[in-house]
């Protein structure tokens, strides 16, 4: 009897027993534990199952004492109940536990009885049986692990117990499929079990001669046919390895043990033999060739072996030796050097070696009596360089074991010095040198500390590391600094830290990366304060700055502190500057704010009222950030403050509860605090539900839901079985139940139902899939009915869509309606059905509706494609099958239910068969499969055959011929619609029989053996995958189905019928064989879906165990790669060779096959070699994607995110040690390289095809520390040679090869070679190895440069040598190319230059550019090859020089040839004042600005191309960010020509059409000339300017001309408002007004940067208006800027008539009742939606927005006639038709028959922006005639008093809450107040 019919039969037996008057309490508690059991048992969810056994377990310990006073046969059924859920729970260790803990309090009382019974239930379990199952061997394993009744039972019952198990044993390892499965495993830990829970019984067995057991021997001789490798399971082998070494164990003298040890090891040394271990005798015939023995066995003994054996003295070896050192550590050794596919395995042995070395050290030395880590052992040499040689492993996991393997020795090194009494412990010293050689990107230890620790802190698995050296120094330092002769005072210490380690912290605190900047705060800044409490106010001193990075440091000191001390500063000072963060443009800094304000060290810390505010301030500001990193990490932020509200409000109301039970009056304080707490979680709740509208844009939605997730998941009692921590407190109704009181916290109410459903209609997948999830987990289990039923019907036209989104969104309702259905609710739904559905039967209800509904559009699409394309297609119902049937956990229940699994099986069938004949009939369509080309070969038709097939298509659906005509380049819509159905479906089906497989084939029904899926049905799967992957070439269809191959395959590999396992093996074989095959066409270049057959079967297998697929996959794709070309062979077709070189490619970009690849790298890495010497094109291309691959594979995962940075490399010592026959590759192809590159033959070069890719590999790598002994070194020489290689390209990837193999501190010997290489004038070195030798030298002198690896003396000698070659650089050397490399050389070697010879060089130089200058004679009329590159070069040098020494005589240099060289030099210059690095003074840059303006007007009237235009513009514009004095004064006496010089600029933007990039760059300019010249602002001028920039800030207007107009405001707009406020001029503030409007236009832009320059323009209006303090201007946010912009339009410029009018342009011109129309008439959708010009732009949020101002507008309108007349005309041209609509709207939300009329413009974002727009308008109107009733003017027009329209409008809202389409929460962003300062309250 299984647990479930225990339970009920022992319901019904205590139900009985509790009748009786003295038992009944004990029967309710009986009773209320065995309902908490069938919870357990009834529970899907493993936390759900854990929370119900607890409280079962607690339940059963209130009630057992009781227990003892019945008679046995009463507490019979209970003993048995409990025992039958432990059967059941064998699987589950966690469960086994808590019911092994019931039946131990059982037994306390019935001990006999307890233990009779589990006599029982053991004894079956062997009783009758040869051959044990798996789970019969998982329930002994757990009895004797958990259970001590069962163990006592199986130490009595050991011998029957061993004959079973060495009997599964043997008929495990004879079964091929059993040994590679869980059986295996499972049988080998039955044996470890056995050995390690009983070894007083095992040892006689194998130790004693009396007692001989050939069972036992049985035993041992399969665990070690295991270990051989019998089975291709890993998992078994460590195991079974793991088992030997615990019968090693058992062994009662050591010396014995150690004996059985040696002969294990000789077993793997000499091959299968005889084998005598103890009294046993083991015959072995298997040794497995993967040479995986060794290192399982050693593995297994250094876990658990006894240190008594390990380190006791071998007998039969030389004198003091011992098993650990002279038998492990050479098996230790040889398994570290074997390049094997278990990398993790190998550093893991050797981690475990040296920690049981230190665990066994004191019995070691006894047996050795001398030092074993001596100075220059071979011991030490061997540890020391597999340390070093593996440092930079790219194996998962592998830096730890490296790093646990360093602390070990140097604690083993350590202790040996101490206890031989060796003071100088040479071997640090050692390693510190060898440490300091090396780059800190190499290794983890620096030279340098402070440098090198924020280095550290650059990397993320370096900064715990830094952390903890960082803390060390601290605290030795204060300890240092406090026990000197004086003690000193905490600001004394801070003062001696400041000294050592300020500028440090500084820089880190202050960095532009923000990856060093966050773990600088984490980890440095919180140890400094905590250390050195005094530092704040150092630290806070130096972070007084106003920028952005001065800002973002001084937040992080504040929160350390407040981390620290649990406070935050309220003084005005410190919150009048958080506001300024907390408005601040930059995201990091308003984060680092608000988790300022959120975090606290204590949870149950309340929220000061400050806190509260700037909340409330902060987030309306900050819901539509485009970072989704930005708003993770601010739900992540509020929710820290939601749990101390929720927590601090607990804590007081459990105060209140006890001050009332005890004095019975509560303070009223914690209730006022109480009151805050419930009325922010309130407001947020409001907030978050008003902008869920779809009138808010994606980032606004998105954010909103993920605040009212934090809200639900923090303040709802909503227990969440997926979470381990953030679980409900107990106490929370309490809280709910006074909140309720208080008429808040309505979380599930109607209107925030309504608001989550037009979610659910949302364009994207993340809003949808999470309001889903908001909706299932925390409201209500079912919908209202009349919500329920209208959803329905939205759902099943969303789902027949031929948007794909749209249909998504149908999937979406589909499955979230199945999930909070009931009885009630399907009735209404399927009202056929015969009986009310029970909730079991809705997923079948469902499941079975839908496959109707499919079945339908399929016989639609088989009578007329195109119209089942745009009415019926099929890929909406297939993602809601899948939904529906894969992601609700009660259709699995409902699968296993007995009496409907038949009904499951059919139609799964059912919908399997339809799948396969959608998906033949659409690839079918795409191949025109019509007459005798039906039965093709596999092939993916081409994109012209499919257009032609769909064009038949179209012409039979429309009844028309096929006419010949011109090809169109633009598909129809017709083309589109039918291409999407074919592709979304195809890819759907791929995702839903995947799926299908991987959820419903684990599942067993409780009756017979047939599964839910037979084997018949998944053959049918299994060809469907092959036909799409072989048929389609359209990459999202393939990527789709692809991914549910993958789970297909998983599923089936790991399932334990060998049928299903055979299926993938099979289509595997038939995919090799097709691939070996001639194709009848081509596919692609990159073979199409073909690739990812293999790639999908060979990713399911389980990476845990060996992996043969993959091993047959790739031998057998090398193999044919490798076979030669035919003779003769066809361009047109695929060769087989170039899809097995794609084939590997996937291979090695499939990110799930991990390491797994690595041991196939050498052979792949000479395959492609040899292949890019094809004949073949497509041979050479397959060849390079798989370099590009392996490469990326092969050096290892990057560390950061910027890919050119050398902490994401490997150093050839590294790389070369993994891969040691790669160098030989490598090696032999440069040689091969090297030999061929010879002189040309008949003007022909000898090419090697592999050459550019090896040095491309190596150039890739990182220079290391090692030596000129470094196995990278024999690469040295050839690369030198290739410096003369006669093709540019080889000779520049030939120096950057170079770097890394030469060992760094090698570069000063290699650049002195190199340049003594250098032939003197007239010598006989070649061009090709002169140029060759330079670049070398000026890439290793690069190198070193950034480095720091030369010193200042090597720097000289290699200088010295340079000057030396002077001629170089002067015409004697007619090659340009040489005298640039020359230059460049020479460039890098100035500062250790001597002065006469710089002072040369530069004489030179500057004589050469002189020639360049127009009316100086040339030196050479020729035109050569690469002088534009060398006057290139000369010009930069000498902008570097001047930028460096600021001479005036060579900034004059500089800026003479600005205005009289050719156009190459000045645009040289130009790109170097643009691009430069360089620090330049404050002159030089004056000189250039004055330069640039004073030969503007010159350039502008010169015939210059535009592009030199374009890049002199961009310069200026770059130079004078922040204009000096005298720019000003210069301009000044420039005015004139300054003015043309506009008039030119505005006539090329207004009629020449300059193009985009020119245009940016010319309003930029005469914005700047506008800043620089105030009288240049006449009206003519401004008004061009203001209507150039109107048109560039259009929505429609290009990326580009927006951002053009947002940088011309930055530059101008402010001093235009700033001008209009003193002048007070009509033109000028009409001009102003439409600039601000501008702004707030771009401030709404959906490109990002455009909204950055806006909001430095909003900045500087704040500024320049006075709202913000006048010595500094901080950048504020976008959000900010808006309101501010309003409000200085509210303050400012009221009286302007434009202002009233622009602002009301902002409210949508839609018409609500045109709208409906059209959503009644209910038109056939296009494919594709209009896109708007801005999907940023949020019309209905601006609208609320602008209410409250345009109120204010309008109380202003007595004031002003102008404002006065234009709201008359504007009541008189719109408000009839406000009205109109208003009843409109009103007639149309009060008909109930179109309820799902009403869900569909629930989710229409133009209905929402319609409804806001009318009620803002409406409000408007209102407040109008409120006015002229006032001052008795009337308005004839409108027939209703204020009054009567305000009655209405409320009427109105109020039926349109009811309907969710009218958000109540008003936008206040206090518009009275704009200064970032906080009242402190």
């Amino acid at each position: 009897m299984g647990a479930a019919q225990e339970a009920q039969a022992c319901l019904a037996f205590y139900r009985g027993l509790g009748r009786r008057e003295p038992l009944r309490g004990l029967g309710r508690a009986l009773l209320a534990f065995l309902q908490k059991l069938q919870q357990f048992a009834g529970a899907s969810v493993k936390r759900c199952k854990d929370k119900n056994l607890e409280e079962a377990l607690l339940l059963f310990q209130e009630l057992s004492e009781g227990l003892w006073e019945l008679d046995d046969a009463d507490v019979l059924p209970l003993v048995r109940c409990v025992l039958a859920f432990q059967m059941e729970m064998t699987s589950s260790s966690s469960s086994f536990h808590k019911l092994e803990q019931i039946v131990t309090k059982l037994s306390e009382g019935k001990e006999s009885l307890v233990a009779e019974e589990v006599n029982k239930l053991m004894s079956s379990l062997t009783e009758y049986k040869q051959v044990l199952s798996p789970g019969e061997l998982q329930t002994v394993c757990m009895f004797i692990e958990e259970s001590r009744l069962g163990r006592h039972h199986w130490r009595l019952s050991l011998a029957p117990l061993l004959l079973r198990v060495a009997a599964t044993l043997n008929w495990v390892l004879q079964d091929p499929t059993a040994r590679c499965g869980e059986w295996s495993y499972v049988t080998v830990k039955t044996c470890l079990q056995l050995f390690q829970a009983m070894p007083k019984e095992v040892s006689p067995l194998v130790w004693s001669e009396a007692e001989n057991s050939e069972i036992l021997q049985s035993i041992l001789g399969s665990l070690l046919q295991v270990v051989m490798g019998q089975t291709a399971n890993k998992d078994a082998r460590l195991l079974a390895s793991t088992a030997v070494s615990m019968l090693v164990n058992t062994a009662a003298e050591p010396e014995r043990g150690a004996r059985a040890v040696l002969t294990l090891f000789q077993l793997v040394d000499q091959g299968p033999g005889e084998l005598r271990f103890g009294e046993l005798k083991v015959e072995t015939s298997v040794l497995s060739s993967d040479g995986l023995a060794r290192l399982v066995l050693t593995r297994g003994l250094l876990t658990c072996c006894k240190k008594e054996i390990l380190s006791c003295r071998l007998d039969s070896f030389a004198p003091q030796a011992c098993l650990l050192l002279d038998v492990l550590f050479p098996a230790v050794w040889a398994v570290s050097e074997e390049q094997k596919d278990y990398h993790y395995y190998r550093f893991q042995v050797f981690s475990l070696w040296l920690q049981r070395v230190l665990q066994c050290l004191p019995e070691i030395r006894k047996v050795k009596e001398s030092r074993m880590l001596a100075e220059n052992s071979e011991l030490l040499h061997r540890l020391s360089q597999f340390i070093w040689n593996n440092a930079e492993s790219p194996v998962e996991g592998a830096s730890e074991f490296i790093h646990s393997s360093f602390q070990h020795l140097l604690e083993i090194y350590h202790l040996e010095c101490h206890h031989f009494e060796d003071l100088e412990k040479p071997l640090y010293e050692q390693f510190l040198q060898r440490i300091i050689t090396m780059p800190w990107q190499v290794l983890d230890t620096y030279k340098e500390l402070p440098q090198h620790l924020l280095n550290c802190l650059s990397t993320n698995h370096l900064c715990p590391a830094a952390s903890d050296v960082y803390k060390t120094i601290l605290q030795q330092q204060r300890k240092q600094w406090i026990e000197g002769e004086e003690p000193a005072t905490e600001e004394e210490l801070a003062q001696k830290w400041a000294l050592h380690w300020l500028p440090t912290l500084l820089s880190a605190l202050t960095s532009p990366i923000s990856f060093l900047q966050s773990n600088a705060s984490n980890y440095l800044l919180i140890w400094t304060l905590r250390l050195f409490p005094a530092s704040y106010t150092l630290l806070a001193e130096s972070c007084s700055g106003g920028d952005s990075a001065h800002l973002r440091a001084w937040v992080a000191l504040l929160n350390g502190r407040k981390i620290i001390t649990g406070a935050l500063p309220l003084d005005g000072e410190t919150l009048e500057r958080l506001c300024c963060c907390l408005h601040s443009r930059e995201d990091n800094i308003r984060l680092a704010a608000l988790g300022l304000l959120c975090c606290s060290p204590r949870t149950n810390q309340a929220l000061s009222e400050v806190e509260v505010h700037l909340l409330k301030e902060f987030l309306p500001l900050n819901l539509n950030c485009d970072s989704s990193s930005f708003r993770q990490l601010l739900q992540a932020a509020v929710r820290k403050a939601l749990v101390r509200l929720r927590d601090s409000a607990l804590s007081q109301l459990r105060s209140k509860m006890q001050s009332k039970a005890t004095e019975r009056v509560a303070s009223a304080g914690p209730e006022g605090a109480l009151a805050q707490a419930v009325d922010f979680v309130e407001w947020l709740l409001q907030l978050s539900i008003s902008f869920l509208s779809p009138g808010s844009n994606y980032q606004r939605r998105k954010t909103a839901l993920l605040l009212l997730a934090a809200v639900l998941e923090t303040c709802t009692d909503t227990w969440s079985p997926a979470r381990k921590k953030g679980q409900p407190p107990q106490n929370m109704a309490a809280l709910l139940s006074w909140a309720g009181q208080k008429g808040c916290w309505d979380f599930f109410s109607r209107s925030n139902l309504l608001a989550l459903l037009s979610c659910l209609q949302d364009s994207t997948n993340e809003v949808r899939e999470l309001a889903s999830e908001l909706l299932i987990r925390y409201f209500p289990p079912t919908f209202p009915e009349p919500i329920a039923v209208a959803l329905f019907e939205r759902a099943q036209e969303a789902v027949s869509s031929p948007r794909v989104q749209e249909a998504e969104a149908g999937a979406v309702l589909m499955k979230t309606i199945l999930q909070k259905s009931d009885g009630s609710i399907l009735k209404r739904l399927f009202p056929e059905g015969k009986a009310v559905p029970t909730l079991q039967q809705r997923g079948l209800c469902f499941a079975q509706y839908l496959l109707r509904m499919l079945q339908a559009h399929y016989a639609v699409a088989c009578q007329d494609l195109l119209q089942a394309a745009s009415t019926n297609p099929m890929h909406g119902v297939m993602a809601a099958l899948r939904r529906c049937l894969l992601e609700v956990p009660e259709g699995a229940v409902s699968m296993l239910t007995g009496e409907h699994v038949q009904s499951w099986q059919e139609l799964l069938s059912h919908l399997v068969t339809l799948l396969g004949d959608i998906s033949a009939f659409l690839l079918g369509v795409l191949q025109s499969r019509q007459g005798p080309n039906a039965n093709q070969p596999a092939a993916a038709p081409s994109f012209a055959d499919m257009v032609n097939a769909i064009g038949s298509l179209i012409m039979l659906g429309k009844g028309l011929e096929q006419q010949d005509g011109e090809d169109s380049i633009l598909l129809s819509e017709e083309h589109n619609l039918i291409l999407t159905c074919c592709w979304v479906s195809v890819k759907e089906i791929g995702l839903l029989l995947g799926g299908l497989v991987e959820k419903i084939l684990p599942l067993a029904p409780p009756a017979g053996p047939e599964l839910l899926l037979p084997l018949t049905v998944v053959k049918m799967a299994a060809r469907v995958f092959q036909e799409v992957l072989l048929k389609c070439r359209h990459w999202g269809a393939v990527e789709g189905c692809s991914m549910g191959f993958t789970k297909f395959c998983t599923a089936l590999l790991n399932h334990p019928h060998a049928e299903l396992q055979a299926v993938p093996r099979t289509m595997l074989a038939q995919g090799l064989e097709l691939l070996s095959g001639p194709r009848s066409s081509s596919i692609t270049r990159r073979a199409a879906g073909f690739p990812m057959l293999f790639l999908c079967i060979v990713g399911g297998e389980d990476p845990s165990k060996v992996r043969p697929l993959l091993a047959h996959c790739i031998q057998t794709s090398l193999a044919l790669a490798n076979t030669p070309l035919p003779q003769n062979w066809d361009q047109t077709l695929d060769l087989p060779q170039v899809s097995a070189l794609h084939v590997l490619q996937t291979l090695v970009r499939g990110s799930g096959l991990g390491t797994a690849l690595l041991q196939y790298v050498t052979p792949m890495m000479a395959l492609l070699l040899k292949a890019l010497g094809s004949s073949s094109w497509a041979m050479r291309n397959a060849a390079i994607q798989l370099f590009s691959a392996l490469t990326a594979r092969v050096l290892g995962p990057k560390r950061s995110r910027d890919d050119s940075c050398a902490q994401d490399g490997v150093s050839p010592q590294a790389f070369f040690s993994r891969y040691p026959q790669l160098r030989e590759i490598l090696l032999g192809e440069l040689h091969s390289a090297l030999e061929t590159a010879g002189e040309p033959e008949g003007g022909r070069f000898h090419l090697c095809p592999s050459l550019h890719a090896i040095l491309t590999l190596l150039a890739k790598l990182q220079p290391g520390a090692d030596g000129l002994s470094s196995v990278s070194t024999c690469f040295l020489e050839p690369l030198l040679q290739l410096a003369g290689n006669p093709i540019y390209a080889v000779r520049v990837m030939a120096a950057k090869a170079l770097v890394p193999v030469v060992p760094t501190a090698e570069y000063g010997k290699i650049l002195l070679r190199l340049a003594g290489d250098l032939a003197k004038r007239g010598g006989v070195l070649s061009h090709n190895t002169l140029h060759g030798r330079l670049l070398q030298t000026r890439a290793l002198l690069a190198y070193a440069a950034d480095a720091n690896c030369l010193s200042p003396d090597a720097m000289r000698s290699v200088a010295q040598q340079m000057e030396g070659q002077f001629w170089l650089v002067t015409p004697a050397q007619q090659c340009p190319l040489i005298r640039s490399a020359y230059l460049q050389v020479i460039s890098l070697l100035m500062g250790s230059c001597t002065q006469d010879f710089a002072k040369r060089f530069r004489e030179a130089v500057s004589s050469e550019l002189d020639s360049l200058r127009p009316g100086q004679k040339a030196r050479s009329s020729e035109l050569q090859l690469g002088s534009t590159v060398f006057h290139q070069v000369i010009t930069h040098f000498l902008c570097k020089e001047a930028a460096s020494l600021a001479g005036a005589e060579r900034v004059g240099a500089v800026c003479l040839l600005l205005q009289g060289a050719g156009v190459d030099i000045q645009s040289a210059i130009l790109t170097w004042v643009i691009e430069g690095e360089e620090e330049r003074s404050k002159d030089f840059e004056e000189r250039l600005q004055l330069t640039l303006l004073e030969n503007l007007k010159s350039v502008l009237q010169g015939q210059r191309d535009k592009e030199f235009l374009k890049l002199y513009l961009e310069a200026l514009v770059h130079l004078c960010r922040n204009p000096p004095s005298q720019a000003q004064d210069v301009f000044h006496k420039l005015l004139g020509p300054a003015a043309a010089c506009v008039d030119v600029l505005l006539s090329m933007v207004e009629t020449e059409s300059p193009g985009p990039d020119l245009l940016f760059q010319a309003l930029s300019v005469i914005s700047l000339l506008f800043v620089l010249g105030s009288k240049l602002r006449d009206s003519v001028l401004l008004e061009r300017w203001c209507v150039m920039l109107e048109r560039c800030s259009r929505s429609i207007s290009s990326e580009v001309l927006r951002l053009a107009a947002a940088r011309s405001l930055k530059l101008a707009g402010a001093d235009v408002v700033q001008s209009a406020l003193e002048a007070s001029c009509p033109s000028l503030l009409s001009v102003a007004v439409r600039v601000m409007d501008m702004g707030i236009y771009l401030l709404q832009d959906e490109d990002q940067e455009v909204r950055r320059e806006a909001s430095v323009f909003a900045s500087l209006v704040q500024h320049v208006s006075g709202a913000q303090p006048q010595d500094s201007c901080v950048f504020i946010q976008g959000n900010r800027g808006l309101v501010c912009l309003l409000h200085v339009l509210l303050e400012k410029f009221w009286g302007c008539q434009e202002t009233f009018e622009l602002l009301l342009r902002h409210l949508p011109m839609l018409d609500l009742s045109n709208i409906l129309t059209e959503l009644e008439a209910n038109k056939a959708v296009s494919l594709y939606k209009e896109d708007e010009p801005n999907v940023f732009a949020e019309p209905a949020v601006l609208s609320r927005l602008l209410l409250p101002f345009l109120l204010q507008l309008l109380d202003r309108v007595p004031a002003s006639t102008q404002l006065c007349e234009f709201t008359q005309r504007w009541l008189k041209a719109t408000g009839p038709n406000i009205l109109h609509n208003l009843q409109h709207c009103k007639h149309w939300w009060s008909q109930e028959a179109i309820a799902p009329l009403h869900m569909k413009a629930l989710g229409c974002a133009k209905v929402h922006a319609a409804v806001t727009a009318l009620l803002v308008k409406a409000t408007l109107l209102a407040h109008v005639l409120d006015g002229l009733e006032r001052t008795h003017i009337s308005a004839s027009e409108i027939h209703c008093t204020s009054q009567e329209l305000r009655s209405e409008l409320v009427l109105v809202q109020e039926l349109l809450a009811q309907h969710g389409m009218a958000p109540t929460f008003s936008l206040d962003y206090g518009i009275t107040d704009t200064r970032p300062s906080v009242r402190v309250v």
